[in-house]
């Protein structure tokens, strides 16, 4: 199943879940209104007159009481939901440490912490997605993973210290891979969801409980009657109680078909399926438990089972022996590793550095097909390649990239002109608003990243990203603004330094987002006239020659299979930036179009590049980044050989 696929059945499972769950919601409350007629029609209350003045009893007759508690209980769930969703919205970093998780800082010397965010980086550079926030559950002795988030841009991943001690490497990648796949299939936002919902019914619960406990005082410290609290009580527990258990049915039955799902794609991405079944061995040797705190909620999001308490059809991952046995048909039940003790800890730093450094050739050829690169949309290439890409960075862009204070001087390097001229102009404008000893740092990092293979652009960003997420909105929104006004310092037409902001505003998620909604509001476009845009950018980006970028935009066109093609362009010189800006509002307009719209897109936009049978890496950069600005994580794209650097 390709990635809009899975995007899809992600947004019809979440549709489903809505469905159940107000249906579940709906249940709940009918009951609780008949459980409270039946409590005031049968038992004395405590407070007649408080009684009768809000909710009525049995005598006053009338449905109105009815109807009204259960509007009152469907009330409270929803705002229950509705205040859990938005404390989780808040991104998976919120999520980790609620559960304990401690942020492991990009600049950390312990090798355990070295090795996880190797592996992180090189997944993340790997399936062209900004790299998450990494933690560890220091407190967690067990062998256990999630991932949080409602969305690549605000993802986290978060491990137990028992699984940095007790994995060795290519296990520690199968469970992050595993840990990838849940981001880049959609997961969760799902999960999230679930999480909303399932907290909304244990509010009901929660309540019962506290009104038997009050109920119990007062009868203790004052010798009346109490029946009808305690009776309502009793019901609003046994109720939400039942409600808990539908609820962790359904979650369970999402769950388990989620981590098939994610096994197979794990596998699929790091190719070696003895790791993970490595992984969950020692799992069913030792245990995934958590025990410094409570997995009632995020259990459908660990790795593994984090509680012995969901079996059976409460299970939210298929049997542990059953994993292993689609991993290795091989495998004896009896043969699980029961002494999981701590590993010998790698090497203090490079520990993984070992495939050598090595990048992508510059030329590539025509033998790509554009359903071949829309298979690799959503998939993580080879954690060697994101390995590969990771060591072949030079030292001083990798550690700037991990700059809390250099990061932003990366960005702006990078989207300075690969134009000697434009590039000075641009560096005297950072100078002016930034100082000449930041401006001389960016003149470094420019010269070095000139000398980089260009694939090595989005890497850098993507690795940034942990850094730049932890400065405040403010100097989130003044590094945009300057990236604004270097693009009005170019003269030639660059359509990847263009794209470069919308790339770090998509990778940024909501912080940026509503600033470009805000810029573009005005001009937005109707799809087509959309996508028109930005296939003639890209027909003129590929080719030099006036009929040649013509016939590459029709191309594009046709594979779009809109009809009316624009015979305007013809009009347009190749090397003519000028309609830049109608670019901008194009990109905005598309980004939130269906996924069978932006799929289309990609393909038109492909055809277009391949049209003249050369494909260069330049081209294949400018795929992604369009692809990355609409949201859609596409891997570094190579038809060319990997060739050693000199």
């Amino acid at each position: 199943m390709d990635f809009f696929a899975r995007q899809e059945r992600s947004r019809r499972t979440t549709k489903y879940l809505v469905v159940l769950f107000s249906l579940a919601f709906l249940c709940i409350a009918l009951f609780t209104a008949v459980a409270v007629g039946f409590v005031f029609e049968f038992l004395p209350p405590l407070d007649e007159a408080f009684l009768s003045t809000t909710i009525g009893t049995g005598q006053s007759g009338g449905l109105g009481p009815f109807f009204a508690t259960m509007v009152a209980v469907m009330l409270i769930m929803l705002a229950a939901s509705m205040y859990r969703s938005a404390t989780l919205s808040k991104g998976g970093s919120r999520v980790a440490r609620m559960l304990g998780g401690t942020e492991i800082q990009p600049e950390a010397t312990d090798p355990l912490h070295r090795r996880l965010i190797n592996i992180v980086e090189e997944m993340s550079i790997a399936s062209g997605i900004p790299v998450p926030d990494i933690f560890v559950l220091e407190a967690e002795s067990g062998i256990n993973a999630f991932a949080a988030g409602l969305s690549q841009a605000d993802a986290a991943v978060a491990v137990t210290r028992g699984a940095l001690e007790r994995l060795n490497r290519a296990e520690l990648q199968g469970v992050i891979a595993h840990e990838f796949s849940h981001i880049l299939n959609g997961d969760m936002r799902l999960n999230q969801r679930l999480m909303g919902f399932s907290f909304g019914i244990l509010v009901l619960a929660l309540a019962g409980r506290w009104m038997l406990r009050s109920a119990r005082l007062t009868r203790r410290s004052r010798n009346n009657s109490g029946s009808a609290a305690i009776a309502l009580g009793l019901a609003l527990a046994v109720i939400g109680s039942i409600g808990i258990f539908f609820s962790r049915l359904i979650k369970a039955a999402v769950s388990r078909q989620r981590e098939v799902l994610a096994d197979a794609s794990a596998v699929q991405f790091t190719r070696e399926p003895d790791a993970l079944a490595g992984a969950l061995k020692k799992i069913g040797g030792y245990t995934a438990n958590l025990s410094a705190t409570d997995s009632e909620e995020v259990a459908h999001m660990l790795f593994g089972s984090g509680s012995k308490a969901f079996r059976g059809w409460f299970a939210t991952h298929p049997p542990i022996t059953e994993r292993i046995l689609a991993l290795d048909p091989s495998f004896d039940p009896n043969d699980f590793e029961m002494s999981a003790g701590p590993l010998p800890l790698p090497p203090r730093m490079h520990d993984d550095n070992n495939a050598g450094v090595r990048q992508f050739s510059s030329t590539t050829t025509s033998s790509i097909e554009p359903e071949s690169v829309l298979e690799k949309v959503g998939q993580i290439e080879s954690g060697d390649i994101g390995n590969t890409l990771r060591a072949a960075l030079p030292a001083d862009l990798y550690d700037a990239a991990h700059s809390h204070e250099l990061s932003i001087l990366l960005v702006l390097a990078l989207a300075c002109s690969p134009n000697p001229d434009t590039a000075m102009r641009q560096l005297m404008f950072i100078e002016q608003r930034l100082g000449r000893q930041r401006s001389l740092i960016c003149t470094r990092m420019h010269a070095e990243i000139s000398e980089l293979d260009v694939q090595s652009r989005l890497p850098l960003l993507e690795l940034s990203m942990p850094a730049l997420k932890q400065r405040p909105d403010e100097q989130i929104n003044f590094l945009l603004d300057l990236l604004d006004e270097l693009g009005q310092t170019r003269e030639s037409y660059e359509l990847f330094n263009f794209v470069l902001p919308h790339v770090l505003s998509a990778y940024l998620g909501d912080r940026a987002s509503s600033r470009l909604e805000r810029k573009v509001r005005v001009s937005k476009l109707p799809p087509r006239d959309a996508c028109n845009h930005l296939i003639r950018a890209v027909a003129s980006f590929g080719h030099s020659d006036t009929q040649a970028a013509i016939a590459a935009y029709k191309s594009g066109m046709q594979a779009l299979a809109i009809r009316g093609i624009n015979q305007q362009f013809a009009t347009v010189e190749p090397s003519n930036g000028d309609y830049l800006i109608t670019l901008e509002s194009a990109v905005e307009s598309i980004r939130h179009q269906p996924q069978r719209i932006k799929r289309a897109l990609l393909r038109a936009v492909f055809t277009a590049i391949s049209y003249d049978s050369e494909i260069r890496a330049e081209e294949l950069e400018l795929f992604r980044a369009i692809a990355a600005t609409l949201n859609i994580p596409t891997p570094p794209l190579s038809v060319g050989k990997i060739g050693a650097h000199a």
